[in-house]
């Protein structure tokens, strides 16, 4: 007879086909029988072994969490092998350990089968639910789960049914021997039957993916990448977090009822199981309204289907608090009656959020991850049946009310998350199968960034992102400081997870990866700095960096022969420890160490960072050479002239969006792009943006220098340094170095890496104790004194790397750089908080924001330091040099790290420091535009000595300059030039 289309399971199905849901309704449905036979006859099982009642509970506790702590292996098979087998095989396990349930003579092998019973159905959540989410579309899945959890329903009206008459009439025992019967049968059928749809299918073709599309699955995760991938659903994370309420109170609830007839009303197993059969239809009935409530709900809003049970446990928890007040077994009925309505909707309502958002190649994981959280729950049950033995059941019932309440709360809350992790599963999934769809035509797209989106903590940074690289280009991603570059690097090589989007690479979904899997797959990223371990050394480092070649000695000892080629200072330096070459070796070695990993995608970040001029130039070639063996390369580059000379394509980025992308042919004919991202303001006041924005001020302005102990500032050299000298080992770092600063000065300082110009600066500063020679401030012999010592009489100086406290805001930075001009250090009257410390507070309150107005960083004054780019705390770094106020400035590469259009600003502050500081200034820097535009003389070291002294237009164009350290590239000695 056919059924009313009101009836018709069709309906339910949407026109899918029906045969899936009612197999697994079936397999549903007898795993249920067992469940709720043995509890109806619980307090019979609870005397055969002469338990008490936290004895009972303590053993369902255990069971519990055995059965659930293999679920997430389950889960994880589940997204990779067939989940009908493993339904299967799931379903058989059940079956035999139900039998040998009826055999067990003692606790610990009642404790054993139990335990492997519920192994066998602990297949049920991560195959179950992952394979209706792929044989049903998004908009049915309500009623779909809803129909599959009335198997619940019908099982524990027929359990307990079954499991009271057997049980009273032959003795609790038979029951087991029974049960299992069905399930034999309904694992012939799906033998022979059931087959497993294409994972992710359903959310594709909701997308609208072309057929290729939608029956392309995607690449199963790794376990480490599905973790990943489900931790960041928001809606799966909130849910998590109520399971251990919810599992504490269900499960208690349902065993302290049966406990609670016994005891209260004294209610033998028959009649228990009579009156648990006749509470169940009413679950129907629950199901029947509740879930066309829910259907239509998730039709407006998925998140309201979560608020809606939210609603619903309000409701369930009022009814345990009536069972706990019972004045009868009626009364207790009509109560049991209630939450069995009101909770129906429970499980298939979470169900079917969780079906729509977690990715569906991490399903099985993400449905029986939350395993985990109910495992504490559960472990609490003997907790509960301890309370019930000392203070009665009533008392136990009425303490599981406050703990359900809490779940209800926190799964309210994940209500509003829905439908945005709804997008992203749909946005990655499509993503993924365009990108294997194409591949299998013979296109070549090697990685696809597809709406990506990153935060730190509550700060965005990257907002929706889209980023594609064709094999084998080399393509050059630029923007200025805090635009994100660095961080879309970090997002694709997986040192920072996305908050939503897709990356694709090869094919293969990687959003989540972990690192050292991203590394595997051949995605290596140079980072921008320093990229070594500073205790290893150089021939060590290069090891390391083989890693994935620990069993290819040939092709270990040939690569590694091949970067000493590239980089023949490093085989000079083979034996010292990294952290002690200069940052451009440091930044070579990082290079050479990518190169041996053999990456398919190699990812550099700051290619000319802290690298001479001829050694960039060297760059560009060793570059250009790894992309014709077949590696796709992408630079992120702050010199416009460099990367866009490299880069057969470009990307641009500003405040953590693409703004621009093409060919680079065509965008180095298109100034009005280049000058609006990089070059717009530079020089004129601009306001606080991403970097420095200061007035143009004319070169050499003149500033008048404070005095030194009462004699004329013009009669004494702010610095002076006299036959200056240090030894590593063997090798002269520094050699009998001699130069003098003049009053208001600035003297500029270039080498090629590894000339010593860094260890120059340690020994002036004082980290370095001299072999030889002197250093005298303002007329001082300072050689012996520490580096305080030495910035209590006026120096400062700046790092390459910024040296900041991360965990303070750029305020706070600089107000701790200003420690040392507090007029009133008593901390007792800090203590006290006396006006005179308020005034000294404001005084430097004060003074952080002048120099906050100075350096142009207003924008992110109230950031954390590890928030921002490497240029912005550069920018900080130079605030709290000039907060100490000194007399003599040591810059070191001040625009390293800072983006062009930044770098171009650079030279009228170091001008305008000068001018309103009055310092002396020693600067160290690559960029030849700008430190011959300030510098009134220049200085070139090579191996540690002097090499020409003078005009900067004659240092840069004596021929041992030219040769050892410029080399011939217009486009790399010009770095901030201009775009060309």
């Amino acid at each position: 007879m056919k059924l009313p289309e009101k009836l018709s399971l069709s309906r339910v199905t949407g026109g899918a086909p029906t045969f899936p849901l009612l197999l697994l309704f079936g397999l549903n449905l007898v795993d249920e029988l067992d469940r709720s036979a043995f509890g109806i006859l619980l307090p019979e099982i609870r005397d055969s072994f002469g338990l008490d009642n936290q004895g009972i509970l303590g053993i369902i506790g255990i069971v519990g969490v055995v059965a659930l702590a293999g679920q997430v292996l389950i889960g994880y098979y589940a997204d990779r092998l067939s989940r009908v087998k493993i339904a299967i095989v799931g379903a058989s396990v059940w079956a035999v350990f139900t039998v040998l349930t009826g055999l067990a003579t003692t606790v610990v092998m009642l404790v054993v089968v139990r335990s492997l019973t519920g192994i066998g159905r602990a297949v049920n959540d991560p195959t179950h639910n992952s394979l209706l989410s792929d044989f049903y579309a998004p908009e049915v899945r309500t009623n779909v789960f809803g129909f599959h959890r009335a198997a619940n329903s019908a099982g524990q009206i027929l359990g307990p049914l079954i499991g009271g008459a057997l049980g009273y009439a032959f003795g609790w025992r038979v029951p087991f021997f029974l049960l299992a019967i069905p399930t034999f049968v309904l694992v012939i059928i799906a033998l022979g039957r059931l087959r497993d749809p294409v994972r992710g299918n359903q959310e594709r073709a909701a997308m609208g993916a072309s057929e290729e599309t939608v029956a392309t699955e995607e690449v199963p995760p790794s376990f480490g990448e599905a973790w990943r991938i489900c931790y960041q659903v928001k809606t799966l994370r909130r849910i998590w977090y109520s399971l251990p309420f919810f599992a504490v109170s269900l499960v208690g609830i349902g065993t302290l009822t049966a406990l609670f007839y016994e005891e209260a009303f004294n209610v033998n197993e028959l009649q228990r199981g009579i009156i648990a059969a006749s509470t169940e239809p009413f679950q129907l009935m629950g199901l029947a309204v509740g879930i066309p409530i829910a259907t239509r709900l998730a039709r407006r809003d998925p998140g309201l289907i979560l608020k809606f049970i939210a609603v619903v446990d309000v409701i369930v928890a009022l009814t345990f608090l009536g069972i706990a007040f019972s004045p009868n077994i009626w009364f207790a009925i009509a109560m049991n009656i209630i939450a069995s309505a009101a909770g129906s909707v429970l499980a298939p309502g979470i169900a079917a959020a969780l079906s729509l958002a977690i990715p569906p190649r991490a399903r099985g994981v993400g449905f029986s991850i939350g395993a985990l959280y109910i495992i504490p729950g559960l472990a609490v049950l003997g907790i509960i049946g301890g309370v019930a033995d000392d203070s009665g059941i009533r008392t136990a019932l009425l303490l599981l009310v406050p703990i359900f309440l809490i779940g209800a709360v926190i799964i309210s809350s994940a209500g509003s998350f829905v439908a945005g992790d709804i997008h992203k599963v749909r946005t990655s999934t499509v993503a993924q199968s365009e990108v294997l769809a194409s591949r299998r035509r013979g296109e070549t797209k090697l990685l696809l960034v597809k709406d990506l989106d990153v935060a730190y903590g509550n700060v965005q940074v990257l907002f929706n992102v889209s980023f594609e690289v064709d094999e084998g280009e080399i393509v050059a991603l630029l923007g200025t400081n805090g635009a994100g570059k660095s961080t879309l690097l970090k997002a694709i090589s997986g040192l920072v997870e996305p908050s939503a989007g897709a990356t694709i690479f090869d094919g293969r979904d990687m959003t989540y990866a972990t690192p050292h899997e991203v590394a595997a797959r051949g995605v290596i990223q140079v980072p921008g700095g320093k990229g070594v371990f500073p205790g290893l050394t150089v021939a060590e480092n290069l090891q390391v960096a083989g890693w994935l070649f620990q069993k290819d000695k040939p092709y270990l000892e040939a690569a590694i022969a091949q970067v000493i080629e590239f980089f023949p200072v490093l085989q000079t330096r083979w034996d010292q420890p990294a952290g002690n070459l200069s940052g451009g070796e440091q930044q070579m070695l990082t290079l050479g160490q990518a190169f041996i990993a053999q990456p398919k995608l190699l990812m550099i970040d700051e290619l000319s960072l802290g690298l001479a001029p001829v050694i960039v130039e060297q760059l560009l070639e060793i570059v250009r050479a790894i992309r014709d063996r077949g590696t796709t390369i992408i630079v992120v580059e702050q010199s416009v002239n460099v990367a866009l000379t490299l880069a057969e394509t470009a990307y641009f980025m500003e405040k953590g969006e693409i703004r621009f992308n093409g060919p680079t042919a065509e965008l180095l004919e298109r100034p009005d792009i280049l000058r609006s991202v990089f070059l717009e303001g530079a020089g004129v006041v601009t306001g606080a943006k991403d970097g420095v924005a200061t007035p143009a001020i004319p070169r050499r302005a003149a500033g008048a220098r404070r005095s030194t102990n009462g004699a004329d500032p013009a009669a004494v050299s702010p610095l002076e340094v006299r036959d200056l000298g240090v030894r590593f080992g063997g090798i002269k770092a520094v050699n009998h170095v001699s130069f003098t600063l003049g009053p208001n000065e600035i003297l500029g300082i270039i080498g090629p890496n590894g000339a010593g110009k860094t260890t120059l600066f340690d020994l002036v500063s004082g980290f370095l104790t001299p072999s030889g020679g002197q250093v005298l401030l303002g007329g001082f012999d300072v050689t012996g004194l520490t580096p305080d010592g030495r910035a209590r009489l006026g120096l400062g100086r700046s790092f390459q790397d910024a040296r900041l406290f991360p965990s303070l805001t750029v305020r706070r930075a600089i107000a701790v750089a200003l420690e040392r001009h507090l007029e009133t250090r008593d901390f007792v009257a800090a203590a006290l908080n006396l006006p005179a410390i308020g005034d000294s507070e404001r005084r430097v309150d004060r003074k952080v924001d002048g120099l906050i107005e100075l350096m142009g960083v207003g924008a992110f004054a109230d950031k954390f330091v590890g928030e921002l780019s490497t240029g912005s705390r550069r920018i900080v770094d130079l605030a709290c040099v000039l907060a100490h106020e000194p007399d003599v400035l040591l810059f070191d590469e001040p625009s390293s790290g800072i983006a062009q259009r930044e770098t171009e600003a650079l030279g009228p502050l170091l001008l305008r420091i000068r001018e309103q500081t009055g310092a002396s200034l020693l600067v160290i820097e690559h960029d030849m535009p700008l430190i011959t535009s300030i510098s009134d003389r220049m200085l070139a070291l090579e191996l540690g000595s002097v090499l020409v002294e003078g005009d900067p237009d004659a240092v840069i164009n004596d021929p041992q300059v030219v040769s050892s350290y410029l080399g011939t590239t217009t486009e790399v000695i010009n770095r901030s030039g201009g775009a060309r």
